[in-house]
């Protein structure tokens, strides 16, 4: 369970966030504040995985609790929540590493793609990485993401085995998929395992009341960046 920590002076829109919160699977609410002195003890205090930070806090800015976390070397992912779309604001909250960017009035389909964007690129401790991972991680986001194709993968195939995926927005079995995109269940295996490998889609096991469980799979919001992508 990834826990978050809120920092929001308006209480009515905090209460909004509640409830987008809790409609997103694996997010627990650890920690609400309506001041930045108060959002720093519970941070401190509570050890958030995640702060969705207002700037507009009052007299206050949330840029300066930000910049505190940071000088303070705090390991804690920051998602800006705001009204505030000027330049400055912009460009501090990428400077100081915020994960995304969320600009009020805002939908919940955003705010969930938010998180689970958030969920499906937040890092292991003991993780490690190859040049390339490190280059796509640097580097991405549209056509500047390169993706390397291991062997067996082709990029025509795999573009048009995710695009069927995401143009279902829906889950789908391997059976339906294989039908939707003309390719051999034995092939698609292959680009199953490569999309998951790097978390362009989510799979889930469904059992039934008899007979062997199945899979479903449905893409993830960063499958987007892959039909934009460059290859190598």
């Amino acid at each position: 369970m990834i826990k978050v920590a809120m920092v929001e002076d308006d209480l009515d829109v905090s209460k909004y966030h509640r409830l987008f919160l809790k409609k997103v699977d694996g997010f627990e609410l650890i920690g609400e504040a309506h001041s930045l002195e108060e959002g720093l003890k519970q941070i401190h205090q509570n050890q958030p995985d995640l702060l969705l930070l207002d700037v507009y806090i009052g007299n206050t800015s949330g840029l300066d609790l930000l910049k505190q976390i940071r000088a303070e070397g705090k390991n804690i992912d920051v998602i800006l929540i705001t009204s505030a779309n000027d330049a400055y604001t912009v460009q501090t909250g990428h400077r100081y590493g915020v994960v995304d960017y969320l600009i009020k009035p805002f939908s919940f389909t955003r705010f969930q793609e938010a998180l689970n964007r958030y969920r499906a690129n937040r890092f292991d401790n003991n993780q490690t990485f190859s040049q390339q991972e490190v280059d796509r991680l640097l580097h991405k986001g549209g056509q500047n993401q390169v993706y390397t194709l291991p062997k067996g993968i082709t990029k025509a195939t795999a573009i048009r085995v995710l695009r069927c995926l995401k143009d279902a927005n829906d889950w789908l079995t391997a059976n339906e998929l294989s039908e939707r995109c003309f390719i051999s269940h034995v092939s698609l295996r292959k680009y199953i395992r490569f999309f998951e490998a790097e978390k362009l889609i989510e799979t889930k096991l469904i059992y039934q009341n008899s007979g062997r469980p199945f899979q479903q799979h449905k893409a993830l919001p960063e499958s987007s960046h892959f039909l934009k992508a460059s290859f190598i």
